[in-house]
């Protein structure tokens, strides 16, 4: 997670905080009740290291990024947007990441004082009442509400303040000196537009074949590229858990029996869905702003749309955007007076100016919701499904280890195999050669199994391990030592690359005796039945956007002259011609005025970069894993598991 993340929504963990400027988003609060519909809940969702990332930590910053996403998206983010986005790993990460970062800053010793935790706390305008700290009791209601415990929120804020302290100690490492302050502000304000014509390689005719020689001696030369490394094949019992499900049953009786002790899980509490236009305080007077707010009721009342004049006026961007609307909300998640106004308006009607400690707001009430329990009917199906899969992957755990218990370290495959011959669900198999990291034909990504396999002697077995489809003992049958491609491995692959590289050398030659005979580009573009297109800016250390391989050609253009035609280049999908349209230059006298922005904007990125450098190389040492079960719930495929 980045810091400078941490830093900017260091005072956005609650609901309240939808309702102000963007750099206070906080979701914090927001209870993820549907969650337990993916299936078994475990406790542990990742490993970093010896540490664990709770189940609940991951419930709620996969609850935070998903609604930060509805917010962007609007009415168009649906469940196939966030498979797009993966939103799973985002939250993982993001924690992991967090985690990694936690841990070096105690490395190095930095700490937290209880008085730096009491005086954030007292700044917390939801902890406010009039200006003044709403006292302990109240504190902890507040808390309370919202399902959180004293310990675990001063906790997670002392994570926060630990953070910071580590991202100060960064940005005291993050120089830049003037010659990389120059370089950047070059690379910004340099801009180059081109004219060109793109001859695709596929165009030009290769005449020669490429010969076995040729291919031979790019694989000596390129060996590097295409080494073979260490793979291990094994065979492995595998009790499929899916093959199990039909010796499991959930009787009513069974289903509402966890329905009548898990009341909290299937409890909806009052809601309020309203939409609201927010103009701050603090620059302007109190009287000003309330004036404002008064001329925006009249406005609505007269007949003008609530949702536009939101994405006009309102000062809150996080609503604005969506006419105003938030998403919906319980009691205890906003702060009092926009909390009582809320719940005690009448449906589908203007509120008279609320202050809060952000500003005036005028609040619309579209719909409340009273609370209650949802009936065992509506939500039966769901828990059936959560207490059959408990069931079957504990049938399925318990029968691996029964069978491990049964096996010797050196049974045989025939041991192995009178036993999956006696069990539909049993099955035994042998895997292709496997890398460490590759995914497993038969069970996919699991990389736990991999990393027993990687463990193992020859003809050893492994205890039984938690893969997708259930559980697998594995035994090592054979090691593979890395090694060399053979031609015949990547014969076609090597030959593929060297047909593309004559192709686009022959299609540079093609531009080339076209441009020596004095054709203008236009007469060129209409020889060639290709069209003349003109990029878009572009700098010295940039691309071409929407061109491939196009370095060559950016730095020919900043060694031209507006005007001037370039000698052909290999580039995009085959050879570019082009002539320089414009060209901006470098201002000194600008640059001494832009110099110190710069010079802020690098060292946030120097910053940004040794950050991302300490996840990196902590991330290969700690070797962070996935919980199992969270994988095959959410369908995860990143090589990690626990």
């Amino acid at each position: 997670m980045a810091l400078k993340y941490i830093r900017d929504n260091l005072k956005s963990f609650f609901w309240v905080l939808w309702i102000v400027v963007a750099a206070l988003v906080g979701l914090v609060f927001f209870e993820w009740g549907g969650f337990s519909s993916a299936g078994n809940v475990p406790d542990v969702a990742a490993v970093v290291g010896d540490e664990e990332i709770s189940f609940a930590d991951f419930q709620r910053t996969y609850r935070n990024i998903e609604n930060q996403y509805r917010q962007t998206f609007g009415e168009q983010f649906n469940d196939e947007l966030a498979k797009q986005f993966n939103l799973p790993v985002q939250a993982l990460d993001q924690l992991i990441d967090r985690r990694i970062l936690l841990m070096e800053a105690e490395k190095i010793g930095l700490q937290v004082s209880k008085k730096e935790i009491q005086r954030q706390i007292l700044d917390y305008p939801v902890f406010q009442e009039d200006g003044k700290f709403v006292g302990v009791e109240e504190y902890q209601n507040i808390l309370r509400r919202n399902r959180l415990t004293t310990e675990g929120f001063e906790s997670s804020l002392r994570e926060d303040l630990l953070l910071v302290k580590l991202e100060s100690i960064l940005a005291g490492s993050a120089y830049v000196s003037d010659s990389e302050v120059e370089e950047a502000y070059r690379a910004e304000v340099e801009r180059a537009k081109v004219r060109y014509v793109e001859l695709p390689a596929s165009s030009a005719t290769v005449a020669e074949e490429i010969t076995r020689l040729e291919l031979e001696e790019y694989l000596a030369a390129n060996a590097d590229d295409y080494e073979v490394p260490e793979q291990r094949v094994a065979d492995y019992l595998l009790v499929d858990s899916g093959r199990m499900r039909g010796q499991v049953t959930i009787e009513e009786a069974e289903a509402r029996g966890y329905y009548d002790e898990n009341p909290a899980e299937f409890e909806k509490p009052e809601q309020v869905l309203a939409r609201h236009i927010l103009r701050k305080t603090g620059e302007r007077s109190d009287e000003e702003v309330l004036a404002e707010v008064q001329d925006i009721k009249r406005r609505i009342e007269g007949g003008e749309d609530f949702a536009t004049l939101a994405g006009e006026m309102s000062e809150d961007p996080g609503s604005a955007a969506n006419g105003g609307e938030l998403p919906p909300f319980g009691r205890g998640a906003m702060l009092p007076p926009f909390e009582n106004a809320s719940f005690s308006a009448p449906l589908n009607t203007l509120t008279e100016p609320v202050k809060t400690t952000f500003g005036y707001h005028l609040i619309e009430v579209l719909d409340r919701t009273e609370a209650g329990a949802q009936p065992f009917e509506e939500v039966r199906a769901r828990i059936e499904a959560r207490l059959k899969n408990e069931k079957v992957q504990t049938l399925a755990e318990s029968k691996a280890f029964e069978i491990a218990g049964q096996i010797a370290e050196d049974a045989g495959l025939e041991a192995l195999q009178a036993i999956a011959d006696g069990d539909d669900a049993i099955n035994l198999a042998t895997t292709e050669p496997f890398s460490q990291a590759d995914s497993i034909p038969g069970f996919g990504r699991a990389p736990a199994f991999n990393d027993a396999v990687f463990g193992l002697e020859e003809g050893a077995l492994s205890e039984p391990l938690r893969v997708p489809r259930g559980w697998a003992i594995a035994s090592l049958k054979e090691v593979l030592a890395p090694r060399a491609a053979t031609l015949d491995e990547v014969e076609t692959e090597i030959r593929g690359v060297l047909t593309r590289e004559r192709q686009k050398a022959a299609a540079v030659s093609q531009l080339q005796e076209l441009a020596a005979q004095g054709k203008s580009l236009d007469d060129i573009a209409t020889e060639l039945s290709l069209e003349a297109k003109e990029s878009s800016e572009f700098g010295p250390t940039g691309t071409i956007p929407g061109m491939v391989d196009s370095q060559s050609l950016v730095q020919a253009a900043f060694e031209m002259g507006v005007g001037e035609m370039g000698t052909p280049v290999a580039a995009g999908q085959g050879a570019v011609l082009f002539e320089l349209l414009e060209r901006s230059e470098f201002d000194p006298t600008q640059f001494e005025e832009d110099k110190a922005s710069t010079r802020a904007r690098e060292e946030r990125q120097r910053l940004s970069e040794m950050r991302g450098a300490i996840i990196e190389q902590r991330r290969r040492e700690l070797v962070p894993q996935y919980s199992a079960q969270v994988m095959e719930n959410f369908g995860i495929e990143t090589p990690s598991a626990q």
